[in-house]
């Protein structure tokens, strides 16, 4: 990411800097690194490749079968950079999905992900390898590593100021801080935890939590074509968000979910 005064300048918002950095919104970028999955020491961050469960857990399925393992953050990694406290200290967090089929997260798609937190013995877990019926099973193996990003709201309270110009230099000043290029005109996937979600519709916490008190974005998995070959939908993004009473309270359970696509 370009330093927050040249991103500024270059999109012609210098003088509304203070108003800007009022209103980021700390968050934590995902960088996947491709791995050999036996290489990959059980407990670690990774993304893709089999899930590693503590003994008598259940793989979590829906109707075609087992759900996708998508990725499993160990806590320990990401404490350093949730500089408001949100999440456990300790733990793992995995994250599964029917990424073959889809579902948007309506009503009657209940069941089309799981999130589980682990908080034991380390020595207990297992590598967990699912068969399903389909010609797909798993994603590529990534191991994950973590580094403190920012994000902004897309209509932030304190610029309403803004002139129709303005605005749309803050779109795009949002867009390259939030999701820049990585050199051959390509953007990055922006995966990434907590922060704002870059909506593609409407507004994903008012679409996930009508009168909800103090959404936060757990998960915001993007259509990463270049490693894992899949597009969520028309390039579409996935969201997972959570309340921040329940996620102190560690009730996984209580995540939401939508997907959003152009």
């Amino acid at each position: 990411m370009q330093p927050i005064d040249q991103l500024l300048h270059k999109h012609d918002l210098h003088q509304h800097k203070l108003s800007i950095i009022a209103s980021f919104e700390k968050a934590i970028k995902m960088t996947k690194t491709k791995s050999n999955e036996k290489a990959i020491p059980l407990g670690s961050s990774k993304m893709g490749g089999f899930p590693d469960l503590p003994e008598g857990w259940e793989y979590p399925s829906y109707e075609q079968g087992p759900l996708i393992f998508m990725l499993q953050i160990n806590l320990v990694d990401v404490k350093p950079f949730d500089q408001a406290g949100l999440l456990p200290e300790n733990g793992i967090l995995y994250l599964f999905y029917d990424a073959m089929e889809q579902p948007w997260g309506f009503e009657e798609d209940e069941g089309c992900f799981k999130v589980m937190y682990f908080d034991g013995d380390m020595s207990k877990l297992n590598r967990r390898e699912y068969f399903r019926s389909s010609d797909f099973t798993s994603f590529p193996s990534f191991t994950l590593s973590f580094e403190a990003m920012v994000t902004i709201s897309e209509d932030p309270a304190n610029l309403e100021s803004l002139n129709e110009e303005e605005w749309e230099d803050f779109w795009n000043f949002r867009q390259e801080l939030m999701q820049p290029e990585f050199g051959n005109g390509k953007l990055e996937a922006a995966h990434y935890l907590l922060g704002e979600p870059m909506n593609i519709q409407n507004d994903v916490f008012e679409e996930l939590f009508e009168n909800g008190k103090d959404p936060v974005l757990l998960f915001q998995i993007d259509s990463d074509e270049e490693d894992l070959g899949v597009l969520w939908g028309d390039c579409g993004m996935l969201y997972f968000c959570i309340e921040k009473e329940d996620l102190l309270r560690k009730q996984f359970d209580r995540v939401k979910f939508t997907l959003q696509c152009f």
